[in-house]
């Protein structure tokens, strides 16, 4: 009976440390997850965004040199090389 009244302290004591050293170790694994998700949805959108901004001046070319698109809410202008009169 002592042993378990000596023992059962210093388990206890060891479940709480390895319990608070997964807690630091899983909320640091967390937040590079929640970072590696929010730098992929940014370069998922910036892609999405150059994709749409370059199949719309390829739609126009030659045809409405007076035309903008927006790239992530700025104004894009065609090349002055892209409004040839043939």
């Amino acid at each position: 009976m002592s042993t378990i009244q000596s023992t059962t302290p210093w388990v206890l004591i060891g479940i709480a440390v390895v319990a608070v050293v997964l807690a630091i170790v899983i909320k640091k694994i967390v937040g590079k997850i929640i970072v590696l998700v929010l730098a992929a949805v940014l370069i998922f959108v910036g892609y999405q965004q150059r994709q749409h901004v370059i199949d719309f001046a390829n739609g126009v070319k030659d045809d409405a040199c007076g035309q903008s698109v927006t790239f992530l809410g700025v104004d894009v202008a065609l090349p002055a090389d892209w409004c040839t009169t043939d």
